[in-house]
């Protein structure tokens, strides 16, 4: 794979009936180091203040750490809950996630991932959640869209 990379990540935060899905489409920065995927990339929220993200990716453990306006490091291991702290302007909110699945698939050019997962705040559940995650080197995803064009 390429260092740079187009990523997008969908996702959806199923709370009390009601879906809340969420897309974001960006470029990054990818290298593999020691045998894991690391995928950098920036974020903009809502009041277009950047955020860091840097996905860590095994077959087992994704880790996903964020720095700027909110802060956080979260952990996706199969079968066990992981805290972390939540750290926006606003102040500390401590995270549960409890993840049930991770499907990793790799192939020369790209990358698949899924992950469900239980979401809790400060000790109460409040959302089940999933987040595809496809990562694609740049030049791949120009030559397929060029292929598909002729």
């Amino acid at each position: 794979m390429n260092k740079e990379v187009i990523i997008n990540i969908s996702g959806l935060q199923l709370d009390a009936g009601t879906e809340e899905p969420i897309e974001l489409m960006t470029t990054g920065d990818y290298y593999l180091k020691n045998g894991k995927h690391y995928v950098i990339y920036d974020e903009l929220t809502d009041d277009s203040q950047v955020v860091k993200n840097r996905l860590k990716i095994s077959p087992k453990i994704v880790e996903v750490t964020k720095k700027g306006a909110s802060s956080s490091h979260m952990v996706f291991e199969r079968g066990k809950e992981n805290l972390t702290y939540y750290d926006t302007p606003f102040g500390s909110l401590l995270l549960g996630i409890n993840t049930s699945k991770i499907d990793f698939e790799e192939k020369e050019d790209s990358m698949a991932l899924h992950i469900d997962y239980g979401l809790s705040i400060n000790s109460d559940h409040v959302s089940d959640c999933s987040i595809d995650v496809s990562i694609a080197s740049k030049q791949q995803e120009h030559s397929e869209c060029t292929d598909s064009a002729q």
